[in-house]
């Protein structure tokens, strides 16, 4: 691998510095999707990680776009419908000049990309994303970053992105950047695609999928979008539907005449007066709120900016509550995002519907709309259904703490030269044996002396024997004492130490 292959591709998709994800692949599902194992892992990415990516080794890795900043070089739009035609997708992006990069996905769907020359907010690169995404028909989508900020105090890491160009120069590579033609592009050609393409905070900022004169600025997006071409068959009712709601906040004294102006302006065909009339009585007898989860206009949405919009969703639309992920450990952590801005939230919180608005109101200064039991449940089964699950390594858990306070005990009190010793909180191996003797409760001093306060005396007895230990009776001075042992520790069980040098110095 050509080592400016590494460096430019390194370049291009900077991310988080602490930590970065690996995808291993398995069987392919059912429904298309590649299947596999996900997993994120903390620590720095080597240049031979990259490398390895790039020469097709498994497991291919994966970034996350925010860094700890909030800011990002580039964001994603993750298209996981199946079957997709990439090629009038690529046309469809080029007709409007849009500046973005379709790259086949390792189950044949697209990641839409966006660059930027110098970093720029989560909330802008998120905000663009969703005005793009709606355009092209992928509202429901995923949008990378996920997050408009992260928790890094709290050990957050945000979601990663498999890459595209995995194996770039063999003849299996399956992820690549589209052309026009629906062929793919070489990594080289994609670099050159991306100096081409990539943007200034400045232009991210100018850049729309509307013009100004055919907006409708003060309401729901998702009518701007279906607005840009005519409305065929199968979509006309429900888009008119919603243009009522909108047109009777707009222009209460006018809006029937509105509705009849939009049907001839945008329909195709225009829907029949009978039926216009249909919806203008329907909308007389009552006040109702948009349909933002029917089609078309799910297909097209952007809540996000829908609610800033004087004529928009405002109060009638929940908060969006998305991207679960589970820290598992003894006591899991959860973090989701509440309309972008990352929550981190205990079980109990979780659970109960009443502790996490209090946590939203808390952390976010938001409070969600309040739901029915049933609802609630199904929401978090819809979370749960799509959980990001980061085991944490064994030695921040209650069992694995408990281990390595005891094997400090074990070393840091001295080593007692005869069992005597042992009735002043040391630990005794015998050479005649392959174990260390103590006492319970010099364990137990020990650990109280450290803080930890997580395991009773019953959960140690039962870790202790769990680590082939148990206990016995020894007399020493006459009295019989009630020991616990473990197996010795070994060479190699114990930190190198440095020996002093013991040499006499040579006067010089």
């Amino acid at each position: 691998m050509l080592e400016y292959d590494i460096g430019t591709f390194k370049n291009i998709f900077r991310g988080l510095d602490r930590a970065y994800g690996q995808y291993r692949v398995g069987e392919q599902k059912e429904n298309g999707k590649q299947g596999g194992k996900a997993y994120i892992t903390k620590g720095q990415i080597t240049d031979q990680m990259w490398q390895d990516h790039l020469d097709g080794k498994d497991p291919s890795l994966g970034i996350i776009p925010i860094m700890d900043d909030s800011k990002c070089y580039w964001g994603c739009i993750d298209v996981d419908m199946y079957p997709l035609n990439l090629k009038e997708l690529v046309q469809k992006i080029n007709k409007k000049n849009l500046p973005l990069i379709v790259c086949r996905s390792k189950s044949g769907g697209a990641h839409i990309f966006i660059f930027t020359k110098e970093p720029v907010t989560a909330l802008l690169m998120r905000d663009k994303l969703a005005d793009f995404a709606a355009f092209l028909g992928f509202a429901n989508c995923e949008i990378f970053p996920k997050q408009i900020e992260i928790r890094a105090d709290r050990g957050d890491t945000g979601n990663f992105l498999n890459l595209p160009y995995f194996g770039a120069h063999k003849e299996t590579n399956n992820r690549y950047a589209i052309d026009n033609n629906g062929k793919p592009y070489s990594l080289t050609e994609f670099f050159t695609l991306h100096n081409k393409l990539a943007l200034t905070e400045i232009e991210l900022k100018e850049l729309s999928t509307t013009k100004k004169k055919d907006s409708l600025f003060d309401g729901p997006p998702c009518l701007e979008h279906l607005m840009n071409e005519k409305i065929p068959e199968g979509g006309r009712d429900n888009t008119l539907y919603q243009y009522a709601v909108y047109a009777k906040k707009k222009w209460p004294d006018q809006w029937q005449d509105k509705i009849d102006e939009f049907n001839h302006q945008y329909m195709d065909p225009i829907l029949p007066s009978k039926q216009v009339l249909k919806t203008v009585n329907q909308h007389e007898k009552k006040e109702y709120q948009y349909k933002c989860k029917d089609q078309p206009m799910c297909s097209v949405c952007n809540s996000q900016l829908c609610r800033t919009r004087k004529f928009g969703i405002g109060n009638d639309y929940d908060h969006d509550v998305t991207d679960l992920t589970k820290y598992e450990s003894d006591e899991s952590v959860w973090f989701l995002n509440v309309d972008g801005r990352r929550l981190c939230i205990s079980t109990d919180e979780f659970f109960d519907q009443s502790k996490f608005r209090k946590a939203c109101m808390n952390a976010l200064n938001i409070l969600p709309n309040k739901m029915s039991a049933k609802d609630w449940d199904a929401r978090i089964q819809a979370l749960l259904a799509l959980v990001e699950v980061i085991e944490m390594p064994e030695e921040v858990t209650k069992v694995g703490r408990f281990d390595n306070y005891l094997e400090s005990f074990l070393s840091d009190q001295g080593e007692a030269m005869t069992i005597d010793e042992i009735l002043i909180d040391k630990a005794w191996s015998p050479e005649e044996e392959e174990v260390t003797y103590f006492r319970l409760s010099s364990l137990e001093n020990y650990l109280t002396k450290k803080r930890f306060t997580n395991f009773s005396s019953t959960q140690m007895c039962a870790r202790i024997r769990e680590l082939n230990g148990d206990s016995t009776k020894k007399k020493i001075r006459g009295k019989v004492y009630h020991l616990w042992f473990v197996p010795r520790l070994t060479s190699a069980d114990q930190s190198d130490l440095p020996l002093p040098d013991l040499q006499p110095k040579v006067p010089f």
